[in-house]
């Protein structure tokens, strides 16, 4: 009898299922948490080991090219390239700068080796690391502390003036209306700004603040082409920041349009005269679309007709040099309208064609443009790796930054 009520009663417990969610979620509500810890941490781990690994080619960079500039102990580059990775690591982010107390960096001078032209090959490499905190849910699972390291390497080379090449390089870039509007990127020196997009830009210039504040496109064109002259002097032996001419071998020009071509810096010697011109451009510019005037502008400047340019390397003693023109826009042919115009884009086609068989190289940069934008830039590119479309701030600064690198190859190559 007594065996028979309790096997019931054991076998009623068995069927019985009210509890069991409570069940679950204690067994499994620690594993959850303890997931959602390990993805805040891999996030971190992602931003900040991109973080260490630009810090890394920076200062790669910029010790192989001072290197190439004064005469500098490998004492002293060492010295430099490790201040210069710690420099850079405590302008990220706050966790970065608390993880730079213990942020360790070896440098790798190489002996100068000799290049063409009776100069010298200078190579940097450098390898960081630091140890950066799990959070609390991590921890909670053992894991607390986990390495983040970054290995980079840049040759910088001297060469005679006879076997050096310079270049000139025109920006094309929009500064029409949709250039107010927001990016992805939160703007986190302002607590509030006019956060203007296209379902609200008819409150234009009236449109109250609002929280976050999100950089806009024109803010971020103005990083990018800071970005790209940076890296430009960086990779030019013969810069100086406070010496006329800025450049012996670099010379940049800029022209904005919207829908009608503003006036124009024309090229001079180094990125600062052209990064004044962008800069002086309204962080909230209005209008509509149209390159072709702009473009045709800087076309006309670095053609082989105009013999401006070629006199000025001549003069300069690099009589050899290249020609690019970057033409960056957000958008379509419109006009001062609001629609594509096929024959305001047709017009750009045909001066892209005329540019390029002129052997000037082409980069056109398609800022979260739409289609008809996109598929205007493609065509216009001198190659397909000369055509780029991002989508954010961080992609925009990217693609000028990469095109730096790669109109600067014959005095510094940056390597992995």
């Amino acid at each position: 009898m007594v065996m028979s009520i309790f096997r019931n009663r054991l076998f009623s417990l068995a069927r019985e299922t009210s509890g069991n969610f409570g069940m679950m979620t204690a067994l499994l509500l620690p594993v959850s948490i303890g997931v959602v810890g390990l993805g805040l941490d891999a996030t971190t781990m992602l931003q900040n080991k991109r973080s260490l690994q630009n810090a890394v080619d920076a200062a790669a960079l910029a010790t192989a090219t001072a290197m190439t500039k004064d005469t500098m102990s490998t004492g002293d580059a060492d010295a430099m390239a490790k201040s210069y990775v710690l420099s850079q690591m405590a302008n990220v982010s706050s966790d970065a700068t608390t993880a730079s107390a213990n942020l360790t960096t070896v440098a790798q001078i190489s002996t100068p080796t000799p290049s063409s032209g009776n100069g010298k090959i200078y190579d940097v490499g450098l390898t960081s690391s630091y140890t950066m905190t799990t959070n609390a849910l991590s921890q909670a699972f053992g894991w607390k502390t986990v390495t983040i390291s970054a290995y980079g390497k840049a040759e910088a080379s001297t060469q005679t003036q006879q076997t050096q090449k310079g270049l000139s390089l025109y920006l094309v870039l929009d500064r029409s209306g949709s250039m107010s509007f927001i990016t992805d990127q939160v703007d986190t020196s302002q607590y509030s700004c006019p956060n203007y997009t296209e379902s609200n830009w008819g409150y234009y210039p009236y449109l109250a603040p609002s929280r976050p504040c999100y950089i806009n496109k024109m803010t971020s064109l103005k990083t990018a082409v800071g970005v790209m002259s940076d890296t430009l002097t960086a990779k030019d032996p013969t810069a100086r920041a406070y010496s006329i001419p800025r450049s012996q071998l670099v010379r940049v020009g800029a022209i904005a349009f919207n829908d009608q071509s503003f006036s124009a810096q024309a090229p001079a010697w180094g990125t600062q005269a052209a990064q004044n011109y962008v800069d002086s451009i309204p962080t909230y510019p209005t209008g509509g679309t149209d390159a072709s005037d702009a473009l045709n502008t800087a076309y006309k400047a670095l053609r082989k007709k105009n013999k401006t340019e070629q006199k000025a390397h001549t003069d300069a003693g690099t009589p050899n040099f290249d020609r690019y023109i970057i033409f960056m826009t957000d958008g379509e042919m419109t006009g001062d309208s609001g629609s594509w115009n096929s024959g305001l884009d047709n017009n750009v086609r045909e001066i892209c064609k005329a540019i390029k068989s002129d052997e000037i190289h082409l980069f056109t940069v398609a800022f979260m443009a739409p289609e008809k934008g996109k598929s205007l830039l493609q065509a216009c590119a001198s190659d397909p790796n000369s055509y780029y479309q991002p989508d954010t701030m961080a992609g925009l600064v990217s693609a000028f930054t990469a095109i730096a690198q790669d109109v600067s190859k014959s005095t510094t190559r940056l390597t992995n």
